[in-house]
Formats: structure tokens, C-alpha cells, sequence
């Protein structure tokens, strides 16, 4: 059976002044209908670079290789024309900050209106009657009078609920959320991943959840990759994972969440060092500068995924040694 959406070795390439870059290496995964899959990693980790890709919104500076197959169609080879019928229609996504992603110079009923008119061929009173049904589904309060606003008369909520509102507009197969509650106060984010997972459910959709935030996506997701330096370097369900934290990385990661009681006098723990310019990528692992555990064959070769169990996987040569594994 064809999944709904199969990402084969994609690699994503860069031109620098230093010559071609790596953004992504050999990323693999796949989603069904109603999965939830979570992308956890530092900024520069290659999360929303991979996104970008699926969606074929690449900078022109970026080529990508590989396979991105929706229902057995290969997105990385069509061209403008075949990805304008495919984004917001059966693929959509809500970008990292509504402020910058909405036009300022459109209301927002005219900029969720669009997608319906163009993809559903709808009139456009259907289309302004459906959007404002979308916003009263999104908790948007007076949605009636609020489509003749544009963008800088909402707050930053409520932008990112006509973001959420646009994203649904056709009912797309697979929902991709980059950071969807960055910039939001502790109330809104909360309200903002229940409508998500609320909707998800509803309509049956497969969502992709990209967050540097571990809280969001133990809440929210089935499923989690952990990336570093472009690559996937631990995968599994997130109970698995958040259980077992097989990788170095990943160890450091949730070492370095704040713990309720642990005192304010307390420093909270860091992972020394920065994450690789995608132009100056070492041979071996990614990591292998920052970690606690590096042995003399990561800086020489990139590991290989080890299967841990069934739903658990992580690539380090150091497994055995942390004894993490073992847990």
C-alpha cells in the first residue's frame, strides 16, 4: 500500500561562498492519514529546511535530490506549475511567524478566500462564507466583522489562528506547523496546540510538528525525529524516545529543560559548543566536537542508524558505551 506521504534520502544542497552545503542528509520517513510526527533540534538543525522542501519552497540558492512522494507522486520532480495544485490544497503549512507570513496590505478574509477560489473553484460569497466559518472554527472572536482586518489590527494569537484558518481552507491532506506557537505567551500556545491536535483529529489529517520546544512535542505527537547537522540522528515514538534517550544529543536536549523545584540558584544545564556551519560540515558525525562520549571513528564516518527495539532507533557509535541503550 502507498503511503500517504514517503520522504526517501532527501538531501538538500546549498551554494556558499564555500562551495555547495548540506542542509539536509538523508532524511527518511513516511506518514499515513491521522499520523503525528514531531522534528525536535537546535536552530540551523535542518528542520524547517526539510519542510521547505516537501512544501518545494526551496530558496533559489537550494536543490534537492531525493524523494519526496505523495501518494506514489514525486514532488521533488514537478515543476512550478504541478506544486501551485498540490501546496495549500493536499499539502499546507503554518510558517514560523503570522506577521511575516500574512500580506499586510490584503485583509485576512481575502488572503484565506484565495486558496477555496483557487483550488475549490468556489464564488466568492461561498468563499467568504466558508472563511467565516473557518475563523469562528478557530476561535477567531466576531469573525463577521474581523474578515475586513488585516494583518497589524490582531494580535499575535489571533494572526496565528487566521494562519491556522488559511492552512485548513481546503482541507489538505498533511498539515505542516513550523514552530507554530513561537513569540506566544504560556496561555496562547496552549490554546493554539489544542485547536492543532483538535483539528487533526476532526478532519483526519497527518500533521508534521516542527519545535525546538520538547513540552509541545511530548503533547502533541505520536512520533519523533531528532536532527542534527542536516540528518537524523534519533527516531521513534515519542514515548520510546523521551524514555530511552539513546543519543548523546538527544541526552542533552532534555538535560538542558528547566525542572520544576530545581531552585533558581541552579544553573541549567548546556551542551558546549554550536551547532556546524552547513558549509563546514566534518566528515563524521555532526556531533562529534560537542559530545561527551565522541570515540575516534566519529570524526571519521557517519554512523549508521542502529535499531534499538521496534519503535526506537538512533544513529551513535557510542550506544553501547552510554548505555543508554540498555535502559
Amino acid at each position: 500500500m502507498t503511503a500517504l506521504l514517503a520522504v526517501d534520502n532527501l538531501e538538500v544542497a546549498l551554494d556558499t561562498a564555500h562551495g555547495p552545503a548540506r542542509a539536509v542528509r538523508g532524511v527518511s520517513f513516511s506518514l499515513e492519514r491521522g499520523d503525528t510526527l514531531g522534528i525536535v533540534g537546535e536552530s540551523g538543525c535542518g528542520k524547517s529546511m526539510t519542510a521547505l522542501a516537501i512544501m518545494g519552497l526551496l530558496p533559489e540558492a537550494a536543490r534537492a535530490r531525493g524523494t519526496v512522494s505523495l501518494e506514489g507522486r514525486d514532488l521533488v520532480t514537478l515543476d512550478e506549475d504541478a506544486l501551485c495544485g498540490i501546496r495549500g490544497n493536499r499539502i499546507a503549512m503554518i510558517f514560523q511567524e503570522p506577521m511575516t507570513s500574512l500580506n499586510p496590505v490584503h485583509p485576512i478574509g481575502r488572503q484565506i478566500a484565495e486558496p477555496m477560489r483557487l483550488h475549490r473553484g468556489m464564488s466568492r460569497a461561498a468563499a467568504l462564507a466558508e472563511t467565516v466559518r473557518l475563523l469562528d472554527r478557530v476561535g477567531l472572536p466576531n469573525p463577521e466583522s474581523r474578515v475586513g482586518n488585516y494583518p497589524h489590527q490582531l494580535s499575535g494569537g489571533q494572526r496565528q489562528r487566521v494562519m491556522i484558518a488559511m492552512a485548513l481552507s481546503c482541507t489538505p491532506d498533511i498539515l505542516i506547523a513550523d514552530e507554530p506557537t513561537t513569540a506566544l505567551d504560556v496561555t496562547i500556545q496552549e490554546q493554539i496546540l489544542d485547536l492543532i491536535h483538535d483539528l487533526v483529529d476532526e478532519l483526519g489529517m497527518a500533521l508534521i510538528l516542527i519545535s525546538h520546544d520538547l513540552g509541545v512535542i511530548a503533547q502533541t505527537v505520536d512520533r519523533l525525529l531528532v536532527m542534527y547537522g542536516g540528518a537524523i540522528i534519533e527516531q521513534g515514538s515519542t514515548q520510546a524516545v523521551f524514555d530511552r534517550l539513546a543519543h548523546p544529543y538527544s541526552q542533552g536536549l532534555f538535560a538542558a529543560v528547566p525542572k520544576l523545584g530545581q531552585g533558581a540558584t541552579r544553573r541549567l544545564a548546556t551542551i558546549p559548543g554550536t551547532v556546524p556551519d552547513v558549509s563546514q560540515m566534518p566528515p563524521g558525525c555532526a556531533f562529534a566536537e560537542r559530545c561527551p562520549r565522541v570515540l575516534g571513528i566519529c570524526r571519521e564516518k557517519m554512523p549508521e542508524m542502529t535499531v534499538l527495539r521496534p519503535d526506537h532507533a538512533a544513529a551513535c557509535f557510542a550506544l553501547g558505551q552510554t548505555g543508554a541503550d540498555r535502559r
